[in-house]
């Protein structure tokens, strides 16, 4: 798989590590990943965004693990967040990095006015591109 990350300098530059758009080029399979949100392991939601943000990226690992991928396959990801995220953006950042190291996924960010479930904070969704 190639990809191509694509910042044009004409367009704004985030304060934060993001791609405007990942061009790929593989005779691979596309994996869509629906919306994981934080619930733990045993099944609880824990009241915390940031370890409702770190469970679901730890899922999102392991379901990529399962696919045959890696997080580094990922190439777009679209994150729901509500009102806690202007107070804790810096270290949802932070959880994000852990995750998402060198190859940064194409990303939307969304600030909404609820969940399907009240007790949820956060939610991920993605596309990734695995090689043959």
């Amino acid at each position: 798989m190639e990809k191509t990350y694509i910042n044009p300098p004409d367009v704004y530059t985030a304060p934060w590590k993001f791609n405007q758009a990942i061009k790929v080029k593989a005779a691979g399979s596309l994996v869509f990943l629906s919306g994981i949100v934080g619930y733990a392991e045993d099944g609880s939601i824990p009241k915390s965004i940031l370890d409702q943000a770190e469970n679901a990226y730890a899922s999102m690992a392991r379901i990529m693990r399962d696919a045959g991928g890696s997080m580094a396959d990922i190439v777009k990801t679209n994150v729901y967040v509500g009102e806690e995220y202007q107070i804790h953006k810096d270290e949802l950042r932070d959880i994000r990095a852990k995750y998402f190291v060198d190859d940064v996924p194409a990303t939307t960010l969304l600030r909404v006015a609820g969940f399907a479930n009240s007790g949820y904070l956060f939610e991920i969704e993605a596309i990734a591109v695995l090689p043959e």
